[in-house]
């Protein structure tokens, strides 16, 4: 053995016992195989074909009728037991998973397997031309991808192969490989990452990545009327009613989504952006940043977007959701909305009257009669956060018949991160101040001259 080919053995046993000790498994090469052998037993059909398992497409392909590279991706891997968590129907949305768990191979040295996944021509911002999902590695340097939405058009185009460059910086087909990311096993975990964002009173918007200590970024340094950071998505809002949006690590561009925004919302594991314009038309794009918009409805002032769930509220108070895709039909929740908010299965409304009701169980689930002279309230996981009109930030945890555990006084707005197990409170004096451990945490001040704050992770 060479001392090259030694140094690369070990490099890879080390790799492969950081990764296992962080929970994320890479697949085996009999799960690699089966990967290639779903994707070549699709080759041929097309966004709407009946695909090798029976179903119509490849995810929601056949629904919206985007570029379907991605969702073919995606489809054979989650069809195959791999962690297919927070991928989308956005190219580039795999250069990010490859991020998140520690497989993206950008090293022109690195050898692709089997079942990688290849992204072309990554802008950053979770934006990219192209995925593909290698089918063979060749002895000459050269690989064979297997291609959904390969052709001139989603609706016309197919699953096919390409040969090409077998390295990052080469090409195949016309187009420059930017990384291989590799899949990691069903049900592996990886650490949550946690970040709090916030938007100052100069209209500044900060985010922290890590642990309550760690220092704030400026992610945009002013003109910013609302800010909101989900999942490792961020978004502002300027005073010129321009949408910015990035996606990624605190150091990717921001990306220009719309103009005439009067309220918008984010939801990264689905990689959604949800609009409302200032003539009250709502909009959703899935497939991050660089998606496609779809026409929802009109006559509205609120967008909220949770998983699958998207939710809006009239300019007369009507709360409609639905779930699955941007097509699914509305459900009518509730009249008098003042707010919508939407975690998981829980729906929450707070009324213009000032009482709260939540259900669980979705769309339709019951509503439990939660409390009244309510300002502000937030949903996350089995936790329920509330800030009475008297100034009282109160929390509960469990059912929706748990009860409340008091937090702070002289609170403005609260935020909660079920899981995290983060508290954060805003006082009426614009201190920030977060726990983590749950209800009965210890405070940690944070930043002060704040306007607004979000808690989230991925």
């Amino acid at each position: 053995m060479s001392t090259t080919t030694a140094k690369r053995t070990v490099t890879a046993v080390l790799a492969a016992s950081v990764l296992a000790l962080l929970g994320i498994i890479p697949a085996s090469a009999d799960t690699r195989t089966d990967v290639r052998d779903l994707a070549a037993a699709n080759l041929g059909k097309g966004v709407c074909s009946t695909n090798s398992l029976g179903g119509q497409g490849f995810m929601d392909s056949c629904y919206y009728k985007h570029a379907w590279c991605a969702d073919f991706a995606r489809w054979v891997w989650g069809s195959r037991g791999l962690n297919a968590d927070r991928l989308s129907a956005a190219a580039g949305s795999f250069y990010l998973y490859g991020q998140q768990n520690g497989t993206l191979h950008t090293d022109s040295n690195y050898v692709p397997q089997i079942g990688d996944a290849v992204v072309f021509n990554y802008y950053g911002a979770g934006r990219a031309d192209h995925v593909a999902l290698v089918d063979a590695v060749n002895s000459n340097g050269t690989i064979r991808t297997i291609n959904g939405n390969f052709g001139s058009t989603p609706t016309t185009s197919s699953v096919q192969f390409a040969t090409g460059g077998g390295r990052v910086g080469q090409s195949v087909a016309g187009q420059t490989i930017s990384a291989f990311i590799s899949p990691v096993g069903a049900g592996t975990t990886r650490p949550t990452v946690s970040r709090i964002g916030v938007r100052f009173n100069d209209s500044s918007v900060h985010v922290k990545e890590g642990n309550l200590y760690d220092g704030w970024l400026n992610e945009y340094s002013g003109g910013v009327v609302k800010s909101e950071v989900d999942g490792d998505m961020i978004g502002v809002l300027t005073t010129s009613g321009d949408l910015f949006v990035k996606q990624g690590n605190l150091y990717e561009t921001w990306y220009n989504q719309t103009g005439g925004v009067k309220d918008f919302s984010l939801e990264s594991s689905k990689g959604r952006v949800g609009i409302v314009r200032t003539d009250g038309t709502v909009a959703v794009k899935e497939g991050g940043p660089q998606g496609s918009w779809v026409e929802q409805m009109g006559n509205a002032k609120e967008v909220e977007l949770s998983g699958d769930y998207l939710g809006v509220v009239s300019n007369d108070g009507t709360a409609y959701v639905k779930k699955g895709n941007l097509y699914e039909s509305w459900t009518t929740q509730l009249g008098d909305v003042a707010d919508l908010e939407i975690a998981a299965d829980r729906i929450g409304a707070l009324r213009t009257n000032g009482s709260l009701t939540v259900k669980d169980g979705g769309l339709y689930g019951s509503w439990v009669e939660q409390t009244s002279n309510v300002k502000d309230f937030d949903l996350s996981g089995d936790y329920i956060g509330v800030v009475f009109n008297d100034g009282l930030a109160t929390v509960k945890q469990g059912t929706l018949y748990a009860g409340w555990i008091n937090q702070l006084g002289s609170a403005k707005a609260i935020e909660v991160d079920a899981k995290a197990g983060r508290i954060g409170v805003l006082t009426d004096n614009g201190a920030l101040t977060v726990k983590e451990g749950g209800p009965y945490g210890s405070w940690v001040n944070q930043t002060s001259g704040v306007a607004d704050f979000q808690l989230t992770n991925y």
